[in-house]
């Protein structure tokens, strides 16, 4: 059930519990109402003779909608003849949500089902669908939607942005509404104390100390608001202190009404964020003792409280991607082949539980949910010639490895949910359409990720040993592939990327150079000095390191190899060759359990899921205990509760974590942290010059950008641009479509409320792409922050560019909101997006 701006609907209205009244309505005989008094704010007026749940509001709707007059209909006079005089706010109304109901329940032997649940406290619109199943009949589907109305004659309503920096002042609106028949003089309250984390602005933009200050009023407003659906606005100016969820409580109380409202502001750092994390895999045998330190090392240009850091701790390899499979990269998944990360990472978890006979209903059918989610948004990246792309049919061809790519998970997914066979077979036929005389097979859309076509010049050895995977996961050898692969081995040689996808594609075959391919793969190998094994590409330029981080993460084209090994080795379930590659993958993941992007993560989670199910012992009983400065902390994890993840806050960011343990198993830690900081790295392969132009007086925006690759290699993969609003604007929607005809620009999405653009482009060259963002005031905000720009390559996220932009400006609020101060009526204009368009009015 979702909230939605509809008319046509039953009006909530609060009364004594139990009451009955009679009501006239369209029929010949009056009929009998009752109140649920199991709502205790907001009332449900239902028909005594009706279903006593929900649907029985549902049925009086769909009756009304639908034209029939057999049955009441409650008009606007009815409830005014009817309704109490309300007491003064009781209770502060808290809950907001997007969604309300999304449940199933089974119907009793009449086909009838009854489903009880407290309407949330937001004033609008619901809107209820259903579907039901029979073994018999099938699937049954309801003809049309049903709406509820929540209401209350009087309320208030926080107008928020998305977020706010710390140290921007702005000015928070309250809007106040009276559907009551009188005028009402209304005393707004805005809570505050030392500990609200904002404070209250003079009108010369200096903080204002309440107890200096003399002024005992200084967070209250008397507005007087006309009845009959009469809306208006008070502000308070303040200045957030503190970084975080900070709650604002605001009142309203008038002569015979009265509201209350508690909601979060969301209050960002200054700078930009950095995520990092120090993974510790604890092998405990014969009861042995561990023990490590972690240190929290952070630059010296860290934002001053913005540091956070967690100790996590799992039982199972796979125990990082059961908890978080929902987030395990943080980036856009605008294009198709970014939302197969959210696809198929969940086919790995369904196969690792079933393997080691560990059901879990809760995990399974979140898993399920995606992937059936996963595969229906898939499809929209499906071209007319039944090839995939990252953008569809926007793209000038289908891509072969994109293709490769959608097959082969496609075919692992089918035990799981419903594949149409149609799909693959067609997409697995454009895929033999791109096969050469040479057996090798060619791209002829967009090369988003370059490594794939390392090889031979006729055609990438690796990319012809990818789609050679795929066919074969498919039950379909390639004679023609597999022979143009095994004739090009020598070529790859020193390419441990190509050479690591051929060895699992001949392995794959049973080709009889199998042995021949894994050897020379073997002999690339880097072995470190704590005994893990991975392989690191030759291509590409060294990746520059950041010194104020203390560990290095190695490129996502490293993982993906190391992982294409470990599934070469899990083929045979040799989990001995395989133990080093698993410690050296499972130090690379990020704090989600991922890893940097969409194919690493893919590979070396398909690589890990298959070494667990080989490896799984369910002996692990560990005892696992944490100092951190004066803090100490004790965690257990056993076979019950493996696959649970421990977490723990730690309250001393400057001491380091010691992390001792003793017992039995192999359990997995890990210390994540993140901070921020406003230092910008001078060594990025991108550049994007850019020129902000104020407009309208400052209300509106145009950054100018023209982005560009540094590098001499010429260009880079796929790149994605991340670029923030200034506080209290939004872009402009129906200008960011207009960006599409850009033919470097393949998509733009936004995100955060508007208040976010995210720009994919075409592999970058050298030549700048051009485009203008513009966006418009929609909140008083002044001091503002920089906002932030991030550009990088997708494939390899380290190689960004991370730059800042800020108005020239510098508007005070007394200057947009001189009146924001008045204790009493507030008549400043609203600017653009202030509307109050939205809000529920009585239908008559």
């Amino acid at each position: 059930m979702d909230g939605g701006g509809f008319t046509n609907d039953l009006v909530m209205q609060r009364m004594p519990a139990d009451m009955e009244v009679k009501l006239l309505s369209t029929s010949a005989a009056p009929s009998t109402i009752r109140i649920r008094s199991e709502f205790p704010e907001s009332w449900i007026v239902t028909l005594l003779d009706a279903e006593p749940l929900h649907f029985a509001v549902n049925k009086i709707v769909y009756q009304r909608i639908m034209g029939r007059s057999d049955g009441p209909f409650m008009r606007k006079h009815a409830v005014a003849e009817i309704m109490l005089e309300p007491p003064p706010v009781t209770k502060i109304r808290t809950k907001f949500p997007e969604s309300w109901i999304v449940t199933s329940f089974d119907s009793g032997s009449n086909g009838e089902a009854v489903y009880q649940s407290l309407a949330p406290d937001t004033i609008t619109s619901w809107v209820a669908s259903a579907f039901a199943i029979n073994e018999n009949s099938g699937l049954g589907v309801a003809p049309s939607t049903s709406k509820l109305r929540v209401f209350r004659p009087f309320f208030i309503r926080l107008n928020l942005p998305y977020s706010v920096k710390r140290g921007e002042k702005f000015a928070l609106q309250v809007l106040v509404f009276n559907y009551m028949e009188k005028e009402q003089d209304v005393t707004v309250t805005l809570k505050h104390d030392e500990g609200s984390g904002f404070d209250f602005l003079n009108k010369d933009g200096s903080v204002l100390k309440s107890r200096d200050s003399g002024e005992r009023n200084y967070n209250t407003r008397v507005v007087s608001v006309l009845g009959g659906g009469v809306s208006k606005a008070v502000y308070f100016p303040i200045v957030p202190t503190e970084i975080g969820m900070v709650k604002l409580i605001v009142t309203a109380q008038a002569t015979q009404a009265g509201d209350g409202v508690e909601e979060p502001l969301r209050v960002e750092p200054e700078g930009y964020r950095v995520d990092r994390n120090a993974p510790v895999v604890i092998e405990l045998k014969n009861d042995d003792d561990f023990e490590k330190v972690v240190p929290l090392l952070w630059p010296n240009d860290v934002v001053k409280g913005s540091q956070k850091a967690h100790f996590e701790l799992i039982g199972d390899i796979m125990g990082p991607v059961l908890s978080k499979i929902d987030d395990l990269v943080r980036m856009p998944y605008g294009c198709g082949e970014q939302n197969m990360l959210n696809f198929v990472p969940n086919i790995v978890v369904l196969r690792y539980l079933k393997a080691t006979s560990r059901a879990d209903p809760a995990i399974e059918a979140k898993a399920m949910k995606y992937m059936e989610a996963g595969y229906q948004r898939e499809l929209n990246y499906r071209r007319l010639d039944n090839s995939f792309s990252a953008f569809g049919e926007s793209d000038k061809s289908g891509s072969t490895w994109l293709t490769a790519f959608v097959v082969r998970s496609f075919a692992q997914a089918r035990p799981y949910i419903f594949v149409d066979a149609s799909v693959l077979t067609k997409s697995i036929a454009f895929l033999n359409g791109q096969q050469m005389e040479t057996g090798a097979f060619a791209e002829h859309g967009e090369v988003h990720h370059k490594d794939m076509q390392g090889g031979a010049s006729e055609g990438g050895i690796g990319l012809t040993a990818y789609v050679v995977v795929a066919l074969l996961e498919n039950g379909i050898r390639n004679d023609n592939g597999i022979a143009f692969l095994e004739k090009h081995l020598d070529d790859l040689k020193n390419d441990s990327y190509a050479l690591a996808v051929t060895a699992y594609a001949l392995r794959l075959a049973n080709s009889e150079k199998k042995a021949e391919a894994l050897e020379a793969l073997e002999k690339l190998q880097m072995v470190d000095k704590d005994g893990t094994i991975h392989w690191s590409s030759s291509k590409g330029i060294d990746k520059s390191k950041d010194t104020t981080q203390y560990f290095y993460q190695p490129r996502p084209v490293d993982v993906e190899t190391t992982g294409y090994v470990l599934l070469n080795y899990m083929l045979d379930g040799d989990t001995a060759r395989g133990l080093p590659l698993v410690r050296w993958l499972t130090g690379q993941r990020n704090a989600y359990g991922g890893f940097s992007s969409t194919q690493d993560t893919v590979i070396a989670l398909q690589a890990l899921g298959s070494y667990a199910e080989h490896a799984y012992s369910p002996d692990t009983n560990a005892t696992v205990t944490i100092t951190n400065g004066a803090d100490n902390h004790a965690f257990t994890v056993s076979a019950a509760n493996a696959i649970v993840l421990q977490s723990y806050e730690l309250p001393n960011i400057d001491s380091n974590v010691v992390i001792k343990a003793s017992g039995k198993g192999t359990v997995f830690a890990q210390v994540s942290y993140s901070y921020h900081r406003n230092a910008l790295r001078d060594d990025s392969p991108f550049f994007c010059s850019k020129d902000l132009k104020e407009l309208r007086a400052g209300n509106r925006m145009q950054l100018d950008l023209c982005c560009n690759y540094t590098r001499s290699s010429g260009k880079s993969n796929m790149a994605v641009a991340e670029i923030d609003a200034l506080t209290g604007f939004k872009f402009d929607e129906e200008e960011m479509g207009k960006l599409t005809s850009i033919s470097d620009l393949q998509r733009v999405e936004l995100d955060h409320d508007d208040t976010k653009m995210n720009l994919y482009f075409n592999p970058l060259g050298g030549s700048p792409v051009c485009l203008s963002l513009f966006s418009d005031l929609t909140y008083y905000v002044a001091d503002q922050k920089p906002a932030q720009i991030v550009l990088f390559d997708y494939y390899n996220p380290e190689e960004q560019m991370k730059s800042s932009y800020s108005s020239r400006q510098s508007r005070s609020l007394s200057d947009t909101c001189p009146n924001c101060w008045s204790t009493g009526e507030s008549h400043s204009p609203l600017p653009r997006g202030h509307s109050s368009s939205t809000t529920p009015t009585l239908q008559e």
